[in-house]
């Protein structure tokens, strides 16, 4: 064995395999709170299809199609796909690779180097068949290919988390979407009954101005108010047409047309906000932030291990030959194994500002993370807090659509008895239906707070992912 002397260099190499150079992941520590100081009373957990908490099969079939069809979500499951494959391909480089060669050359001897062997004259003309296997195989001494896998690994999951966000989002979307488009509906009703309101009135005062008691002020602020209510209805309208086009979008479908349905949409119960530190794992947009500042960890190591000497065993086997019926004669095999030895002797300081690049890109990636994890406590915050103001504004709106709703009751009982004027009854059927027009606003303000409040908890629960290192 001491005309192969490089073997000794195996059990080093084997030793030498478990070195990883760079620093190893460890979790930045981000300010956090025990608890949301805006939590309330919740139902428990958000269920992983959420949006059924709702009751509406519409709804249902709406999001099933944006999961499909949706173009930013089959965008991020591209990305996925991608970064799945590029992984594949780094964790190969770690392996041996075999390459099959053949090769027919052909090839003129200068007059002054042809020189007849053994009496015999082939002539000038040379002719070489090869064929055969080669290999190389770079030892991993630094563990600048476990850096590598390490860090397309984290590219994979941080490309998967955040396809889960743009999921998690387009979800969101679709179920305001379609809330806004519900109410609409229901505004388009109350706002007809307010502007039929409104022109009684007008008629009114114009039969009192015919009649000589009343004054052209009142005419002008009748059609005044008619105006207003023409424009609330022309706004509720146009805010379901907004909401239909919207929704034919995020399906895919942009001749979408949905059927008028004013019935107030049903709101599930409040999942609960959990804790803060909670959101570390469940939000997909913290979690895919953490993955990036781990591939930049280790994209560190990686480029400090490029620094370092880089060994390479190559080898091939074949045989060659003058022709094709000799190459398959015996004493026509070849083969050759070596060790190649690469060492970055002067790069005029290339090599330390690309470790300095590094090391600035983890720097961003630090703060990356913790600025996304500080907005996720924000986000929770304020949709808790959103909850809160618009639950107690809902059940004022809800109390003034009761009393309006007895108003117009007296009102009807004293028409029909003679005791109250045709006024008195227009404005209060007037009154009930602005009442309906603010819980239908505050309703919709009520429903986009529970939609924010899943979407900043980051869904339903996430499975437990172990964290690339």
């Amino acid at each position: 064995m001491s005309h192969r002397p490089w073997l000794l260099g195996l059990p080093l190499a084997g030793l030498l395999a478990a070195c990883t150079i760079g620093p190893n992941y460890e979790r930045p520590v981000v300010p956090s709170a025990a608890a949301f100081p805006e939590s309330a009373p919740s139902a428990g957990e958000i269920s992983a299809e959420w949006w059924k908490g709702f009751a509406e099969p519409e709804l249902d079939r709406l999001v099933a199609l944006a999961l499909v069809a949706n173009t930013d979500l089959r965008i991020a499951v591209a990305r996925v796909e991608e970064a799945s494959a590029q992984l594949d391909d780094t964790a190969g480089a770690g392996l041996p690779s075999v390459d099959a060669t053949a090769a027919d050359s052909r090839y003129k001897v200068s007059d002054g180097a042809y020189v007849p062997v053994g009496g015999t004259a082939a002539g000038r003309n040379r002719r070489t068949l090869r064929g055969g296997l080669t290999t190389s195989f770079e030892l991993d001494f630094w563990g600048k290919l476990r850096r590598a896998e390490e860090i397309a690994r984290a590219q994979l999951l941080a490309a998967d988390h955040a396809a889960e966000q743009v999921r998690l989002g387009l979800v969101a979307s679709v179920v305001r979407a379609y809330a806004t488009l519900r109410t609409t509906d229901v505004q388009v009703e109350a706002a007809q009954a307010v502007l039929a309101a409104r022109e009684g009135e007008l008629a009114l005062i114009r039969r009192r101005e015919l009649a000589g008691v009343g004054q052209a002020a009142e005419v002008a602020a009748g059609e005044v108010a008619r105006a207003t209510a023409v424009t609330l209805l022309a706004d509720a309208r146009r805010s379901r047409g907004q909401a239909e086009h919207l929704l034919g979008f995020l399906i895919g479908q942009p001749a979408l047309l949905l059927p008028v349905d004013p019935r107030p949409l049903a709101l599930p119960p409040l999942p609960a906000a959990g804790l803060p530190s909670d959101l570390l794992a469940r939000r997909p947009d913290v979690r895919a932030a953490e993955q990036a500042l781990i591939a930049a960890n280790a994209r560190i190591g990686y480029i400090k291990a490029a620094r370092f000497p880089s060994f390479a065993l190559t080898g091939a086997i074949g045989t060659e030959g003058r022709n094709f019926a000799s190459i398959m004669e015996s004493g026509t095999s070849t083969s050759v194994l070596g060790l190649d030895l690469r060492f970055p002797l002067f790069d005029n300081g290339r090599g330390a500002a690309r470790v300095d690049v590094a090391v600035a890109a983890q720097h961003q990636a630090v703060a990356v993370y913790e600025k996304t994890t500080l907005n996720a406590f924000r986000e929770v915050r304020d949709a808790l807090a959103d909850v809160r103001e618009t639950s107690a504004a809902w059940e004022a709106a809800e109390r003034r659509r009761l009393a309006a709703a007895e108003a117009i009751r007296v009102a009807e009982v004293r028409d029909r008895t003679g005791q109250s004027p045709l006024p008195d009854l227009l404005a209060a059927r007037r009154g009930f239906a602005e009442s309906q027009l603010a819980v239908a606003r505050v309703r919709l303000d009520r429903l986009g707070a529970q939609v924010d409040l899943i979407k900043a908890l980051g869904g339903a629960r996430p499975e437990v992912v172990p964290v690339a290192r």
